[in-house]
């Protein structure tokens, strides 16, 4: 399925309802999620798991504001810990953005790197690189809402916490990027391996707005 363009409205709509052009994509020593796409959108099920969902464009895009739609149904296991620290970073919505940049792999790099970097750069044409993925958080720690960070285990991630989901049932969240952002592909993350969580996500919309 192709991308729809509302030119009314200088709308990209996202196809949620089938497998054309997403790419889903494991690590090799976590257990992936259980994704399946329906008539109602993109259904991700998680079981201590964990896995990256990739819809690359053909172009890179220009991107002022997103809106994502879907269902919770549970929780994460996150007890007395701080959501985003060690044993404890996990995150029931991660929308990640692919910007353009400058960096691109070396010889050796491509030789050693793991295999989500290489896919990473990989989604860059010849002639560009990437700067790295900017993530709006869905947080379910009230504590962490409105914070940003640089994450500490790669500086190719940056993360924003956006949004407050801690509440199961239907989410409807928006978001206006201070300035416009140049795209490469969206980098969907929706995960439970840190911290032993089972739940599923519904994700019925997504639009970004140039």
């Amino acid at each position: 399925m192709k991308i729809k363009k509302l030119f009314l409205y200088s709308a990209l709509i996202i196809p949620l309802n089938s497998t054309d052009s997403w790419q889903i994509l494991s690590f090799s020593r976590l257990k992936p999620n259980v994704t399946t796409f329906t008539s109602k959108g993109m259904n991700v099920k998680v079981e201590s798991s964990s896995n990256p969902m990739i819809y690359p464009f053909k172009t890179p895009q220009s991107i002022k504001s997103v809106k994502i739609k879907g269902e919770l149904m549970g929780s994460l296991n996150l007890t007395n810990l701080r959501q985003g620290e060690k044993g404890a970073d996990d995150f029931a919505l991660k929308l990640g953005f692919v910007l353009v940049g400058t960096k691109k792999l070396n010889v050796f790099q491509k030789v050693i790197a793991a295999k989500w970097i290489k896919t990473l750069y990989g989604l860059a044409p010849k002639n560009m690189g990437i700067d790295k993925i900017l993530f709006l958080n869905a947080v379910q720690d009230k504590e962490i809402l409105n914070t940003e960070r640089q994450h500490p285990l790669s500086e190719l991630i940056f993360e924003k916490s956006v949004w407050l989901l801690n509440n199961e049932g239907n989410f409807a969240f928006e978001y206006n990027f201070d300035n416009e952002i140049q795209v490469l592909a969206i980098w969907l993350s929706i995960d439970g391996d840190d911290t032993k969580s089972k739940y599923k996500v519904l994700i019925s919309d997504l639009t970004l707005n140039d």
